[in-house]
């Protein structure tokens, strides 16, 4: 749940409060992925996800950034624009002080 406090104060501090309170799960089903992000579908709500397996080898900063990076994909999704790591993604992402850059394995 300290991941869920964080998508609030990351909201606050990088997105001026303009992000929706969504939950943040973190998974041990996640193997190919750091993190997730799933746009409201089908009746479910919007939701990061977060691999247990990152959060306990590379540790709960690289976590946060990678929760950081899920949150401009939220931001994305939001603003109505295009889901990916485009234009908007990459400048977004300089925004809020990370790099755009994805890592897709969690080694």
């Amino acid at each position: 749940m300290e991941l869920q406090l964080w998508h609030g104060r990351l909201n606050a501090k990088r997105f001026d409060d303009a992000l929706s309170t969504i939950p943040v799960r973190v998974l041990r089903r996640m193997r190919s992925r750091l993190g997730h992000y799933a746009p409201a579908q089908r009746g479910q709500p919007a939701e990061i996800a977060i691999s247990t397996r990152h959060v306990k080898r590379h540790g709960f900063e690289q976590a946060l950034q990678t929760l950081l990076h899920e949150m401009v994909h939220q931001w994305q999704d939001e603003m109505k624009l295009p889901l990916g790591h485009g234009p908007d993604f990459r400048e977004k992402a300089r925004a809020v002080g990370i790099t755009a850059r994805a890592k897709r394995s969690v080694d």
